[in-house]
Order: C-alpha cells, then structure tokens, then sequence
C-alpha cells in the first residue's frame, strides 16, 4: 500500500482533536471527515432502512474521507452486545460495493488497540504505550474539565446513546443550546464512561465507585445484558436523580433497541421522581428548529415551575 492517510469517525470536536493529535504523535497522515449533507444522502441510500443513525453517520464519515484520499479506516469496537461490534464488517463490505477498493478497515478494541496502531504506524512499543496513555489522559481532562454540575443555574442531565450524545454534528449542538437557554448541562454518556467500561480497568476509578449502588439497582430492570448504553442510562438516571438534577434529556438513535427497551424504566423513574423529561430521537429526517423549539420549550418550563416553588416558599 501507498502512503498511509488515517481517518477515524467523527465523536465531537474535543474528543476528534484529541485522537487525531495523538495519531499524528505517532507520525500518521490523518484525514479527519467533513460534515456533508451530500455524503450523508448516499451513506442513507446505501444502508438498511432500520439500521441506526450512527451506522449511517459513519457510513458518511468514510464516504468522505475515502473521496478525499484517506485509506486506512479505523472503527470504534466496544465488544459490547450492541450492533455496534458489526459495523467495521457491515461498512467495509457497503463500501467496496459502491465502489471504494483501495483502502483497509481496521476494528479498534481496548485489547487490540496497542498492535493496531503498532501496524499502520510502525512505530516502537514505548511510543505506542505513550501514545495511548496521552488518549486516555487526554479524554478524562476533556470530560473532568467539562462536566461540572452548577450552583447557581439549573442542571440538565443528558443520558443515552454516546454516539448522540457526544457528537454535535447529530445532537445540534444540544449542550451549546442548553447553555443558551440559561441552563448548564451535564453528559453523563461521555468518552471517559465508555473507555471505562470497555477496558473494566481503573481508569476513571472515582466515577466507577460512586456509581457502584445505582448500578446494582439498575440490574433490578434488567433480565441479564442488554447491550448498548441501556443499562448504563438506568444508573446514570438513578445517579443524576441524587444529585438533584432539574429535568433530563434522553438521547437516542431512532430504532436503537437498547434504548427503546429501557423507555418504560426511565419514564418511571423520572415520573416517581418528579423529574422533567424530554426524549429526543434522532435520524436523518430531524431538523434543527425542530430540535430548538422542544429543548427551549422544554427548559422555560422547568424554569416556569422552579420560580413557582421558590415563590410559594417565601410567601
């Protein structure tokens, strides 16, 4: 093969940076996607109609990237239950059917992670162990910097898929919205979680800890594993809850499974709780203003009924 020019799926802007400049720490080319309403058409047309968003937003990442130059893909691979374990597999064949030859998939795992890298960059273990060690470093400022939960303004918590989650591309820049509309938010799907719980290591070991009780009442639900961030969504609620949240927001791909298993657990909840919920499936077919209108609406009540209490209180 050529020259190597690497590209990875878009997961937001910060995490993005984050991997290509550790890529690029290891001497590799890196192509990173560009958002483009014409590669995503062809990355629908050519999917299954029910397979979920983030398939297709992927699709269209490599679409893109392999239109510029990129030959080497690089695939996220959790070894969860999830569909998502199947994907590499699924785009590699889709693409070589439209057409795109010239080119090598590569499924990243925390196990395989350290000889991936060590094959596309040629570069020595020492610097590879260092290269990793930068992720994930990197990845926890990212979300210990970011998540904070605020004193002074009302917290919206955002549970669900990570893909819809942490990629702004697909949510429409939820948190920027949120802190518009005079709320803070707080992810609780962020990168750390899902590095954490795919290695089962002590990365991140605080967080593991502290949510070790809602994890065991979230078994309660549950009839063993579900797959995707199913399970992680009930504790992330039941961790949110405690912390006094003031409304949740629930991310999901329209027709992800895990997700719509859960929807009865997590109505539940939030209604013996008494908190405000707003449920967000996401596709191809969803519009910004859309969006907006239910996520402002949506605040402004909360708002609404705070002032209501705090009103009452003083009286």
């Amino acid at each position: 093969m050529k020259k190597r020019i690497v590209s990875v799926p878009w997961m937001g802007t910060e995490y993005t940076n984050k991997i290509k400049e550790v890529l690029e720490y290891l001497d590799l080319e890196v192509i990173l996607p560009e958002k483009s309403a014409d590669d995503l058409k062809e990355a629908v047309q050519n999917s299954a109609d029910m397979m979920c968003f983030p398939y297709k937003g992927v699709l269209a990442n490599y679409i893109n990237v392999l239109n510029r130059g990129a030959n080497t893909l690089l695939m996220y691979d959790s070894c969860g239950e999830c569909r998502l374990k199947h994907y590499y597999k699924v785009h590699e064949f889709t693409l070589k059917k439209m057409g795109y030859k010239d080119f090598e998939m590569y499924p990243v795992t925390a196990g395989n992670m350290v000889p991936v890298l060590r094959k596309i960059s040629r570069q020595s273990y020492p610097k590879i162990l260092m290269a990793v060690k930068k992720l994930l470093i990197g990845i926890k400022e990212i979300d210990d910097q970011k998540w904070q939960l605020s004193k002074d303004k009302i917290n919206i918590g955002i549970i669900g898929e990570i893909y819809t989650c942490c990629d702004e591309r697909v949510n429409y820049k939820i948190e920027k919205k949120i802190i518009n509309y005079g709320a803070s938010p707080y992810n609780a799907s962020n990168l750390s979680h899902f590095i954490k719980e795919s290695i089962k290591g002590k990365f991140h070991l605080e967080d593991y800890i502290g949510k070790r009780k809602y994890k065991k009442e979230a078994n309660k639900y549950l009839n063993g594993k579900l797959g995707g961030h199913g399970k992680e969504n009930i504790y992330n609620l039941l961790w949110l809850k405690d912390q006094g949240v003031d409304g949740v927001i629930h991310l999901l791909p329209l027709s992800c499974m895990p997700e719509a298993t859960v929807e009865p657990f997590l109505n539940d909840i939030c209604q013996r709780e008494k908190i405000p919920l707003l449920r967000l499936p996401i596709d191809e077919t969803n519009s910004e203003a859309n969006v907006e209108t239910r996520v402002e609406t949506f605040i402004e009540l909360i708002k609404r009924k705070k002032k209501e209490k705090e009103d009452k209180k003083l009286k």
